[in-house]
């Protein structure tokens, strides 16, 4: 069952912290005041719109504040009440906090506004991007470990992915709130089109695991109260090539050119996996001359696609097939696939293409946006 916890450093100008806060439900919490002032020196990476609070406050006293809970029920109402407890502790104090498990700072004075109080998965973790030169670029996550779960890390080369790449360890960390299960070394999920797959940076036996977080997260933290949970690499797999791991590359390009599509159409939708099947009516090599609709799914493999070639005498494939065959042979097919169902797609022997949307319904957002 995993774990969750939440660290603070806390750092005053000399006031203490007040030990009369509410303790949060079934939770084992630590208040120790540090013998030694450990604080963020240049070589720390911090996260978020205070990263740079350390350069201009003098701090004179440091404490650390723990929560640790086996995960029971629901994760937010602990992190609720662990924002709860730390606004009491803090209470009156002037200085710094820093949520050590993400490495972000936030000002003692203005905490209630620094911590949210609806918990959003992007206020868990932080994501810091290194860049690898000819590799291209390496994100890494802080803040999963607050679930019990590893971090994450992965690779990709197109620096315009970068939005893709954040927005993808946001979806990540919806997932495991609401699955509430730890994700282990070769475990693969469905992201999008593209199918993922997790591995353990120290392989499969298992541990060690401190080692693998930052130098001020094992600085603060005493290995009693948290013994590390270790890292996750990322791959994807191409679709039909089960053992051919390579970046994130192509997965994220996919992705954003779904999301930017249905932002362009005013739409909300998921894409189907590569392994979904469509119904398909003709011989489809390219978006041309082509009918494409998106209806409920008939079984838990279909994706709803239809698709129908207008190509007069056309007598080629009348059945089922999988939108990685379909793929292969129209490989910009992918970008359409997310649309939602009721929608209706039409190319013209050119190429032009005609969006018919009125069997669409719309969500309360949208029916909010439109109005």
């Amino acid at each position: 069952m995993p774990t969750l916890s939440c660290f603070f450093a806390i750092y005053t100008e000399g006031e203490s912290l007040h030990d009369s806060f509410p303790s949060p439900t079934a939770t084992d919490v630590f208040l120790g005041e540090m013998g030694t002032l450990i604080l963020p020196g240049p070589k720390d990476e911090l996260f978020g719109p205070h990263a740079n609070i350390f350069s201009r406050v003098k701090l004179k006293r440091g404490f650390l504040l723990g929560f640790t809970r086996k995960l029971h029920g629901r994760a937010e109402t602990f992190f609720s009440e662990v924002r709860m407890a730390v606004l009491r502790a803090t209470a009156g104090a002037k200085g710094v906090g820093l949520d050590i498990l993400r490495l972000a700072p936030f000002p003692l004075e203005t905490a209630s506004e620094s911590l949210p109080e609806d918990l959003l998965a992007e206020d868990l973790f932080s994501v810091g991007f290194t860049e690898m030169g000819d590799r291209g670029l390496r994100a890494e996550t802080l803040g999963f470990a607050k679930l019990g779960q590893r971090e994450i890390t992965f690779e990709f080369t197109d620096p315009a992915l970068i939005e893709e790449a954040a927005l993808m360890c946001g979806h990540l960390a919806d997932w495991l709130l609401d699955h509430k299960k730890r994700i282990s070394h070769g475990e693969s999920m469905s992201f999008g089109f593209d199918r993922i797959s997790f591995f353990s940076a120290e392989g499969s036996a298992g541990g060690p695991f401190r080692g693998w977080h930052p130098p001020l997260i094992q600085k603060l933290i005493p290995e009693e109260l948290f013994p590390g949970v270790g890292v996750l690499e990322v791959h994807a797999f191409p679709p039909g090539h089960a053992d051919l791991r390579e970046d994130l590359t192509i997965p994220l390009r996919r992705a954003l050119e779904q999301r930017t599509l249905l932002e362009e159409l005013d739409l909300s939708g998921d894409a189907p996996h590569s392994s979904s099947t469509a119904q398909v009516k003709g011989f489809i090599t390219e978006l041309k001359s082509l009918v494409a609709m998106r209806e409920e799914s008939a079984n838990s493999k279909d994706s709803g696609w239809r698709f129908r070639s207008t190509v007069e005498g056309d007598s080629g494939e009348n059945g089922v097939m999988s939108l990685a065959d379909l793929a292969r042979r129209a490989p910009e097919l992918v970008r359409f696939l997310a649309l939602p169902q009721g929608v209706k797609l039409t190319w013209d022997i050119q190429g032009d293409l005609d969006v018919d949307r009125s069997r669409v319904e719309l969500d309360e957002d949208e029916l909010a946006d439109d109005s």
